[in-house]
């Protein structure tokens, strides 16, 4: 399968665009040739500073991909021409914003204090989860674009600073673990999880499903039990069930049928087009994904495609249902008991299902961003995912099944990113990992 030109990164979740850009501070400095003297002073100053003020809402607006320098001129009230003075393009916008974030992370990791295996322990890591959350909802914006950012500029990716290498550290030194290869590891997975939970807090508050204190709560007990293990009455609310549970028939959305007039031929070349999307989806993401690309990765004509597809929409909706019945069939089977060998072989199938559906998995959020229909059915399968997840969890006794549905999602769809998008993490050691975090985080059993 096709992979993506992205960032060599040195942090475990890629989603924080800090992780990839220079931390130095820079000063603004006027582009030639406007003038012989390259430093703008204040009112360039201020000038710069409205343009990213304006871009950054720009961006959380329309996405990464649908944003325009004409947006972001007519919101910052400036001109063409003065943008140009300040940036080269959109992506420079982007990357800049990037950097700043990049500072505020490391700051948020130099923050945090020892964190011992005690109420107060806990408590520290609650306050911080907090300053994250609110440093989180100031970039949204440039956290979620990052994919496709880094897509759309690999070489500005390719310039990794460590930010995210830093906050991992500071995890590891907060907790007073060894510096090993597997804390590391651990600290990165975390990292990822806390992204992305934020991310699904954010979309979830809006319509008041999820509180920020259940948030920054969970996160804080997830984070204290992956360290120092589950301690009762301090990391774990109450004891859950240890043993399996009953398996779970998860909804389902209506999915995509395949006409039942076509002949072998025509079967062919349809499944043709759609293994051709989910090679090409991965290196130009949905929304630059092109139909004659996907022709002739497929090696039919143009005219072919409209003859089993109405539209990229209709095409990728498809692709869509085939990934979430491939997901939703293996979450019905998640091992919910203390068996070790049985959860590394359910990973082991994720991770092998993640790479020959890849495409469709890693740019889920991106094709949410469509329009139309795909936005209704891709919301559809991810409400599927996590209503059975929260099934799952209640009939284990869970305490928050919820949150630790979250918790899973997050992991099982960003750790495959990282290893097979990305090229960070072998398979092997990524399993590693994941089964570590799941049975500690999720599950709260002691051992890994």
């Amino acid at each position: 399968m096709a992979r993506a030109a992205t960032a060599n990164t040195t942090g475990g979740e890629p989603i924080p665009p800090a992780t990839v850009q220079s931390v130095a501070a820079t000063s603004t400095r006027r582009r030639k040739p406007f003038g012989t003297n390259p430093e703008v002073g204040e009112r360039g100053t201020e000038t710069e500073s409205r343009i990213l003020t304006a871009a950054l809402e720009v961006f959380a607006e329309s996405g990464f991909a649908a944003s325009r320098v004409e947006l972001i001129t007519e919101r910052s009230g400036c001109s063409r021409p003065a943008f140009y003075q300040y940036f080269s393009s959109k992506d420079d916008v982007f990357w800049r914003l990037g950097r700043r974030l990049g500072r505020a992370l490391v700051d948020l990791g130099r923050s945090l204090g020892p964190v011992g295996p005690d109420a107060e322990g806990v408590a520290t890591l609650t306050d911080w989860m907090d300053d994250f959350v609110d440093l989180y909802l100031e970039y949204a914006a440039v956290f979620e674009g990052f994919q496709s950012a880094t897509r759309e500029t690999v070489g500005a990716a390719q310039d990794s600073s460590g930010v995210a290498q830093r906050l991992d550290d500071a995890l590891v030194r907060a907790f007073g673990v060894g510096r090993t290869r597997e804390n590391r590891a651990l600290a990165s997975v975390i990292a990822a999880i806390i992204y992305r939970c934020t991310f699904y807090w954010k979309a979830m508050s809006a319509v008041g499903e999820f509180e920020r204190e259940r948030l920054t709560r969970g996160l804080a007990f997830g984070t204290h039990r992956l360290f120092l293990g589950p301690i009762p009455g301090v990391n774990v609310p109450r004891r859950r069930h240890r043993g399996p549970v009953r398996p779970v028939d998860f909804d389902r959305p209506g999915t995509p049928t395949t006409d039942p007039t076509l002949r072998p031929r025509g079967l062919a070349t349809r499944r043709s087009l759609l293994d051709a999307g989910a090679q090409i989806l991965p290196t130009h993401g949905y929304h630059d994904a092109r139909v004659d690309d996907i022709a002739e990765l497929a090696r039919v004509s143009r005219g072919s495609f409209y003859r089993y597809f109405e539209d990229k929409d209709d095409f990728f909706r498809v692709l869509a249902g085939e990934a979430g019945d491939a997901m939703i069939d293996l979450l019905e089977r998640f091992p919910t008991g203390d068996d070790r060998d049985e959860l590394r072989t359910w990973l082991n199938a994720w991770f092998i299902l993640y790479d020959s559906n890849g495409g469709v998995i890693t740019v889920w959020q991106e094709m949410q961003q469509g329009g139309g229909d795909l936005v209704t059915y891709s919301q559809q399968v991810a409400a599927a995912i996590v209503g059975g997840l929260v099934e799952m969890f209640t009939r284990a006794g869970h305490d928050d099944p919820l949150f630790d549905a979250l918790v899973l999602l997050a992991l099982i769809e960003r750790l495959p990113y990282r290893t097979y998008t990305l090229g960070y993490e072998t398979p092997a050691r990524a399993i590693d990992a994941a089964s570590t975090t799941i049975r500690r985080v999720v599950m709260g059993f002691d051992a890994s």
